[in-house]
């Protein structure tokens, strides 16, 4: 009797778990939504991760195996913009920067700017209209309006978040990015990279491939190419899940005035 009643049992667990499992499948498995016109919608809220997820920028080094070779690898350079292909010149510059502790532009309360805004713990939310995408930040409290099929302003104003246009390439929005600001810093790829000392030219053109895999996720594949300052363009990935939470007023920096208590007195070399 009890066999049978612990065999009903683990049956009953493996019914709830299966059932559990085709639900979860079912979910995941939603078509991507699509506009009258044909697109794929990137309408959403949409963030790289929240603030009690793990910092994929933030890893681990795997304890080695018995039997396995003992020697150390080399360990990661200390300077975030090492992984940024500078001219040697610029990658001096950029090391300088970051142990100056004092450049940030985050420090002196301007704004994070295209393309350091995306990533992180902070949605960004996807308008899609016909003729425009908006793009609205939690960070900053900024945004973009991004026309679809038209041409740059003639001799954008640098600004912090650029000049944008945008075209569809198949189911991909390719947003083409100009007239940016060199006051901004670029992040590191894989954060915003406070301190990264990260920094571009006038020059810096940046093309944003924005693509919906699936029902659940967005994909923000970034080519930053600055022929002033890199050797070779620069690409990164930003891959960003639908999210319900909503926005807070990310106004951090009203006001400033402790910046020389609270970084060491230092400057970067000219």
């Amino acid at each position: 009797m009890k066999r049978h009643v612990l065999i009903h049992g683990l049956c009953a667990i493996a019914l709830v778990s299966c059932i559990a499992w085709l639900a979860s499948a079912a979910q995941s498995s939603k078509p991507v939504p699509r506009t009258a016109d044909g697109h794929p919608d990137l309408s959403g809220m949409w963030v790289e991760r929240l603030p009690n997820d793990p910092n994929p920028a933030i890893a681990t080094a795997p304890r080695p195996s018995a039997g396995a070779d003992k020697r150390v690898p080399a360990a990661p350079s200390r300077y975030p913009s090492d992984e940024l292909p500078y001219q040697p010149w610029a990658a001096q510059k950029a090391r300088q920067l970051h142990d100056a502790a004092t450049t940030d532009p985050l420090l002196h309360c301007l704004p994070y700017g295209e393309p350091r805004i995306w990533g992180g713990p902070h949605p960004a939310q996807i308008i899609q209209l016909p003729s425009e995408i908006v793009i609205l930040y939690e960070r900053d409290t900024a945004f973009r309006v991004i026309p679809i099929n038209k041409a740059h302003e003639p001799d954008p104003d640098p600004s912090w978040m650029g000049d944008s246009v945008a075209k569809w390439d198949g189911d991909t929005l390719v947003v083409d990015v100009i007239g940016l600001t060199d006051k901004s810093w670029l992040g590191s790829g894989k954060n915003a990279g406070e301190g990264a000392g990260t920094f571009h030219s006038d020059a810096l053109h940046v093309t944003e491939r924005i693509n919906r895999p699936d029902f659940d996720h967005v994909t923000v594949q970034i080519t930053d190419d600055d022929p002033k300052v890199f050797t070779k363009p620069w690409t990164y990935t930003w891959n960003m899940k639908r999210t319900d939470v909503g926005f807070y007023e990310d106004v951090t920096c009203s006001n400033e005035k402790d910046l020389a208590h609270e970084v060491p007195e230092k400057s970067a070399k000219k």
